[in-house]
């Protein structure tokens, strides 16, 4: 189930989140803990995001990724290893409705992380190498108010085999979510394009129905928006 809270605006602050089997408002948290392995985007960083107004899909093109952590994980949980020139791309399925603060998208598209991780122990991972890769069950973009906004939606994904083995995870499909916050102005067609990111998350796990740690994330996503809520107010 996909749900926002939406705000109109002529300018916008967004949070683009693909979340698991639900969202971070209405729900009660997960009942069991899992494996979760999370890629983290910090701010300052490069890359863009965009919708072209015209039915295409949500884009995300060479979003820096700084570094991998594993939670719960077998072997070197809470371990956070370091992305040697790591990007993320991303494209959703087609656009199926936009207006009044709202933008949703269809199935299909795709998901990657391609670069190389610094890993405290052990062989890296050689730059230019695969690191992620996936297809969008959904994605949704909502007004989360006075010009703040909020995107949930879900993918699945492969991963590279030696990050599996660093953190003990096994191998097979992931669940995915992303997670992020950035600045962007409404034109034409509900179009939007954005070079203004400023932090966000990609949590995978193994098939439960919401990743905790992107329950913690949206907290505090949820609380960055506040501060600068009240910085810009």
């Amino acid at each position: 189930m996909i749900k926002t809270i939406c705000h109109k605006s002529m300018r916008y602050v967004c949070v683009v989140s693909l979340l698991v089997g639900g969202t971070m408002f209405g729900l009660s948290a997960p009942s069991t803990m899992a494996m979760e392995l999370n890629f983290n985007i910090v701010a300052p960083t490069t890359g863009s995001i965009s919708y072209n107004g015209t039915g295409g899909g949500l884009v995300g093109t060479n979003i820096d990724v700084d570094n991998v952590v594993g939670l719960g994980t077998p072997a070197n949980a809470n371990v956070t290893s370091t992305c040697l020139t790591c990007t993320l791309n991303f494209t959703s399925g087609l656009n199926t409705s936009a207006g009044g603060g709202t933008w949703q998208f269809g199935p299909g598209g795709s998901i990657s992380i391609t670069g190389g991780i610094d890993f405290s122990v052990g062989s890296d991972i050689a730059i230019g190498s695969t690191l992620l890769t996936g297809t969008f069950s959904s994605a949704e973009v909502r007004s989360l108010g006075a010009g703040f906004e909020v995107t949930f939606g879900s993918f699945t994904d492969v991963k590279h085999a030696d990050l599996l083995s660093y953190y003990g995870m096994p191998t097979g499909n992931y669940d995915g979510s992303l997670t992020m916050l950035f600045d962007a102005a409404i034109g034409p067609g509900n179009a939007f394009t954005s070079a203004s990111i400023f932090g966000g998350s990609i949590a995978n796990v193994a098939a439960v129905p919401l990743p905790a740690g992107a329950w913690l994330f949206g907290s505090g996503l949820l609380g960055l928006y506040a501060a600068i809520r009240r910085k810009i107010g």
